[in-house]
C-alpha cells in the first residue's frame, strides 16, 4: 500500500513536470518524460492492491484532476499546433501559385514582334 502511494505520488509529480514542459514548449523534454510516466504506470501494474484502495488514494491526491488538466493541456496546444500547420499550407500555396503565375505570364515578354 505504501509503494503504491509512492508510485502515485510519482506519477503525479512526473505529469505535472509534463505540463510545465508543454507550457514552456519545451519539446526535448517530453520523451522522457512520458517514459518515466509509463514506467510508473508498469510499476503500479506489478503492485497488489485493490481497485477501491487506488481510487480512494488517487482521490486524496487528486490524480484524476491533474490528469484533467493535462489533457486539456495537450488538446489546446494540439490544436494550436494544428493552426500553425494550416497557416504554414496557406503561405506554401500562396508562394507556389504568386511563382506559377509569374512564370506564365514571362514568356509572353520572350516572344519576338
Amino acid at each position: 500500500m505504501n509503494e503504491l502511494v509512492q508510485e502515485l505520488m510519482q506519477f503525479k509529480k512526473v505529469t505535472m513536470e509534463l505540463m510545465g514542459a508543454l507550457q514552456q514548449d519545451e519539446v526535448h523534454k517530453l520523451d522522457t518524460l512520458l517514459d518515466n510516466r509509463q514506467r510508473s504506470i508498469e510499476n503500479m501494474e506489478k503492485l497488489q492492491h485493490t481497485a477501491e484502495e487506488f481510487a480512494s488514494i488517487c482521490d486524496e491526491l487528486d490524480i484524476l484532476k491533474v490528469q484533467h488538466e493535462l489533457l486539456e493541456l495537450m488538446q489546446a496546444k494540439r490544436e494550436d499546433t494544428k493552426e500553425e500547420l494550416n497557416k504554414i499550407q496557406l503561405t506554401r500555396n500562396a508562394n507556389n501559385n504568386y511563382n506559377k503565375s509569374f512564370y506564365i505570364n514571362s514568356s509572353m515578354f520572350n516572344k519576338k514582334i
